[in-house]
């Protein structure tokens, strides 16, 4: 018993697996000695890797093109503001209506991508972030119009507490798609993208397979932009903007599309456009 309980921290204690404690363990005593803009940073960077794995899961596991995800990071966002300041409800509503919503966003998109392929789904789901962008600019008795929507105050944190919810966010997203990588669901997703005639004639529900790897992502994505609504206590129709859509794509190419820590290691683009902003 001993030789196999020896043997199984041998498995676990790689030296890979010793220097990422350690980069997490020196994560987590950043918010000690870090001023205000760096928090700032790192905020940022470790909600853009949550972010990250969101898209990364449906475009780069299960070969779904998603070149306007912060539709999905957009309705979290206004589903936490809107119900706490319009609703008066607790946040926590807010979050969970953000999620409901996302998961009917990803029966949408889910349903176009079994129906059109390449250029033609790309253009359905443009158009569809064009309208509900159309949407948050033009309904203004309920999301402010161009002027954005607050968020109470007495949800309001500091950066310390910032920094580490955004931590868990992006460690849950990461171990999330680590789990499913490494799982039958996972298995399906990749040969999806790889080979979806083959995966269809080998009996694999295609379309349910695709659904299942949008509601995955939209619902990461939907949580990362509930964050943001408490990071920033203000949303405007922006966060459905194609730039935010753009950084996730190119974050997650730069690091290496499919790779797991693709988010990882492409995070500097998102430092780097942080550094160059400051």
């Amino acid at each position: 018993m001993d030789h196999k309980n020896s043997s199984k921290w041998k498995t676990y204690l790689t030296p890979r697996n010793m220097i990422i404690g350690i980069v997490y363990i020196l994560l987590c005593l950043m918010p000690l000695g870090a001023n205000r803009r760096v928090l700032n940073i790192a905020i940022l960077s470790l909600m853009y890797i949550g972010l990250g794995a969101s898209w990364n899961m449906l475009s780069g596991m299960a070969g779904i093109f998603s070149i306007a995800h912060a539709i999905f990071f957009g309705l979290g966002a206004y589903s936490v503001s809107i119900i706490t300041s319009r609703l008066g409800l607790h946040a926590v509503v807010g979050i969970g209506v953000g999620l409901v919503l996302n998961i009917l966003a990803a029966l949408l998109v889910g349903y176009i991508g079994s129906k059109l392929s390449g250029l033609y789904f790309t253009m359905a789901v443009i158009g569809l972030s064009q309208t509900v962008y159309a949407i948050a600019l033009q309904w203004f008795h309920v999301t402010g119009g161009s002027m954005g929507i607050s968020v109470p105050k007495e949800y309001l944190m500091t950066k310390q507490q910032l920094f580490y919810v955004a931590l868990a966010l992006a460690t849950v997203c990461m171990l999330f798609c680590a789990y499913i990588r490494r799982s039958r669901i996972g298995s399906n997703f990749v040969a999806l993208k790889e080979n979806p005639n083959l995966a269809m004639a080998l009996g694999s529900n295609v379309y349910g397979y695709r659904i299942l790897a949008t509601m995955f992502s939209t619902c990461m994505a939907s949580l990362c932009g509930s964050f943001y609504a408490f990071y920033m206590m203000a949303n405007n129709p922006e966060v459905f903007s194609g730039t935010i859509s753009i950084k996730i794509i190119m974050l997650v190419i730069v690091g290496g599309i499919g790779s797991t820590w693709a988010p990882v290691a492409g995070i500097f683009m998102v430092i780097l456009d942080e550094l160059v902003r400051g």
